[in-house]
């Protein structure tokens, strides 16, 4: 039973409909990581009137923090737990859009049901992959050869490059973002302070390898010829979602 503006109401059997929609932001979702679930109620007559509209968590851990809707007349009441109820004496419209904010704190599935009460009753449900949380990296560097931002770093296109960098102890190899690192064309910084860099190869092409007795990754980028008098950003972005930068002019 579902009380709201003074009235009790029955809540529906859960079944996918035009009435009610409800979709998540984002699938697969790391653990400890925010995400939103959207539930658009459709009033399919200038009648409909719907006085309670819930969402309910099933499956894994996961926690609202956040409850609101487009339509002022609504109160929200985040339980602060897997349930959040919405209530207004009477709207009449055309839709209704609630946002729901959820944190996550298991791995598993969420199933998300959501069911509004009223002249049209109806309910829809969607299910979130909650995977587990990745990693979190202790990054130094860049370490010479390469300077950091603001500093420009110089040298001769088709050359490669260490760029090395520590994670505070063996991370292992398999430590850059899918399709990571990677570079892209820029406007020239005239103003940036230009440093040559000092140690390049020209055989081979871009590696990554760990020394433990200096704790640290030395990552060989193998720069084109194609980039004579250009300039580069390159973006190591690692498995945390963290990008560290360097910047290049080629001669």
């Amino acid at each position: 039973m579902l009380a709201a503006a003074g009235l009790l109401a029955v809540a529906a059997p859960a079944q996918a409909d035009a009435i009610v929609q409800i979709t998540d932001s984002a699938d697969p979702v790391a653990v400890n990581t925010p995400y939103t679930y959207t539930v658009t109620v459709n009033y399919t007559t200038v009648a409909d009137v719907f006085q309670t509209i819930t969402v309910d968590l099933t499956g894994a851990a996961a926690t609202f923090t956040s409850v609101t809707s487009n339509n002022p007349s609504t109160s929200c009441y985040p339980a602060g737990t897997a349930h959040a109820e919405c209530a207004n004496a009477g709207f009449h419209g055309s839709s209704e859009t609630l946002t729901l904010t959820v944190l996550p704190t298991a791995a598993g599935t969420v199933t998300a049901n959501a069911v509004a009460v009223g002249d049209a009753n109806g309910s829809d449900s969607t299910t979130t992959t909650i995977t587990p949380a990745g990693p979190v990296y202790n990054f130094s560097g860049f370490f010479q050869p390469v300077d950091n931002p603001p500093t420009v770093n110089s040298m001769n296109a088709g050359r490669a490059v260490p760029v090395k960098f520590s994670l505070d102890g063996d991370q292992g190899l398999d430590i850059f973002a899918s399709g990571y690192p990677v570079s892209q064309n820029v406007t020239c910084d005239t103003g940036a302070p230009i440093d040559p860099v000092e140690q390049t190869s020209g055989a081979g092409g871009s590696s990554l390898s760990y020394n433990p007795a200096t704790d640290t990754y030395t990552y060989v980028w193998k720069t084109n010829s194609a980039w004579k008098d250009t300039c580069r950003t390159f973006d190591l972005k690692l498995a945390d979602n963290s990008d560290h930068y360097a910047n290049f002019n080629f001669s």
